[in-house]
């Protein structure tokens, strides 16, 4: 099964993506959810997931800066980017 961290500071969006997509049907386990690039990176580094999937605008640190920051550590990590 691959691994998912999921950030999105919109609470409902990310909450619903969250319950809508049957993620286990799909070979998928959201190992982590987060409201802002400062905690997307800390579940990044500690879960070191197989996906991240981010929405670009976040507070803190945006998805831009958050993708760059995991690319250049876990580059084998594979990123979604939801504008």
């Amino acid at each position: 099964m691959y691994t998912v961290v999921f950030a999105d500071d919109e609470v409902e969006l990310r909450q619903a993506i969250l319950a809508r997509i049957d993620w286990a049907g799909l070979g998928f386990s959201v190992v982590a959810d987060a409201e802002n690039g400062v905690e997307a990176l800390e579940a990044v580094e500690q879960y070191e997931p197989d996906l991240l999937i981010t929405d670009i605008r976040m507070p803190f640190m945006d998805g831009m800066q958050l993708c760059e920051a995991v690319s250049h550590t876990m580059p084998w990590v594979q990123i979604v980017i939801l504008s």
